[in-house]
């Protein structure tokens, strides 16, 4: 039979965030047809000793400790160097001999997201890059939106510069390049470049078996789904916080809920501040949304698609997003998504979702028809499983 080696620069269990839950979900569908090895790095002791769930996903796991002190030193000894600080962060010699172990005895290869293109480059094998997103177009926002004074706006000025570049180059030495939405794929290549002619778009899903639809808005409660240790994903509450509260909190004692992985020291901060909840991570999402006038997607440096729309969706909840969150998706707006790029659109918004109940429940029907017509991960995911197959055979 056949076999497939993923290669992974964060081990995927447990499958939280949005990269994670892209490559697993496409691990799954493959691995209905292929024994698959994943080869990974992990950056703590306990991902090398967590014990992944019996989920048929991996016939073998081979785990490399990469410590972060490692990382570091690698992105130092890159400043000098036209290499990407994404790509240097990941570099291990030990990754690197046991892949090249490995991949002799399999037919083709899986690697998950830019920062471990480079250790396939050279391997005459069929191979595939799962990009998941434009990078540096993400970066190019930051450039643009938040502060580029100090040596961490001089970063992100060096890397997306570095970034573009390589996007643009590592993808011509892949049989096949994945990006998550047509919007990123324009943004890095010329039509008809080569880059462009390997390149599959393939967007996200979400399990509507375990997001169940309710619509039940029942409190003055506005809610954000994320991982908070995404710059993207803080900036985007920040910004809500700062801009948005003050005024609807006049208006009423509207609460924000903010869902997600946080680092203790912002999830102080952010409790600290009137109208503000930030739960932390929970097991179950859905129990902390339900009841929500609305989930808030207010991103400004994003790239790709944003799974927590998808998750509004599926769960009932009306989303108001901004113009940047709806990139990726054909949800057509004021029918089964509102667009929010100013505050004044927030206010609006979250005002008619909660007065006008039967306004809020077409906004919030139409949207679960959308994801669930257009957003299931087996049919998202059915022309980069035939593309692999044709690689493959």
């Amino acid at each position: 039979m056949k076999k497939i080696l993923v290669l992974t620069p964060r081990f995927p269990y447990p499958v939280i965030g949005g990269d994670r839950l892209r490559i697993y979900e496409m691990c799954k569908e493959l691995s209905k047809s292929y024994p698959l090895t994943l080869l990974t790095l992990c950056e703590s002791q306990y991902e090398m000793e967590l014990s992944p769930p019996e989920d048929g996903v991996f016939s073998e796991i081979h785990r490399i400790f990469m410590p972060k002190y490692r990382s570091y030193i690698n992105c130092i000894m890159a400043l000098p160097s036209d290499t990407p600080l994404q790509v240097a962060y990941y570099r291990s010699s030990k990754f690197d001999k046991v892949l090249n172990e490995l991949y002799q005895e399999h037919d083709l290869i899986l690697s998950h997201l830019i920062r471990v293109a480079d250790y396939v480059k050279n391997l005459q094998i069929p191979k595939v890059l799962e990009m998941t997103d434009a990078i540096s177009m993400n970066y190019e926002r930051v450039c643009e939106t938040t502060n580029k004074a100090g040596i961490k706006g001089m970063i992100y000025r060096i890397e997306n510069n570095r970034l573009n570049k390589y996007e643009k180059e590592i993808v011509k030495v892949f049989n096949l390049n994945i990006l998550v939405s047509q919007f990123d794929k324009d943004y890095l290549f010329e039509p008809n470049s080569d880059g462009y002619r390997k390149t599959l778009v393939c967007s996200n899903g979400v399990d509507i078996s375990k997001l169940t639809y309710e619509f039940s808005p029942t409190s003055k409660v506005i809610i954000f789904i994320g991982n908070m240790y995404s710059a993207q994903n803080f900036d985007a509450v920040t910004w809500f916080v700062e801009n948005v509260m003050p005024i609807l909190r006049k208006k009423g004692q509207y609460i924000f809920k903010v869902i997600g992985r946080i680092r203790p020291d912002d999830e102080k901060k952010l409790n600290s501040i009137d109208g503000v909840i930030a739960t932390g991570a929970v097991d179950k999402v859905d129990t902390h949304a339900r009841g929500a006038i609305a989930g808030i997607c207010s991103v400004r440096l994003a790239a790709g698609v944003q799974n927590k729309i998808l998750e509004y969706m599926a769960l009932g909840i009306p989303t108001i997003t901004t113009s940047i969150g709806l990139e990726g998706l054909a949800a057509i707006p004021n029918k089964a998504i509102l667009i929010a790029d100013a505050v004044k659109d927030y206010i609006k918004h979250i005002q008619e979702l909660e007065n006008n109940h039967a306004y809020a429940e077409n906004i919030s029907l139409s949207a679960y028809e959308y994801v669930k017509k257009s957003h299931s991960w087996s049919g998202k995911l059915k022309p980069v499983i035939k593309a692999i197959d044709d690689l493959v055979q």
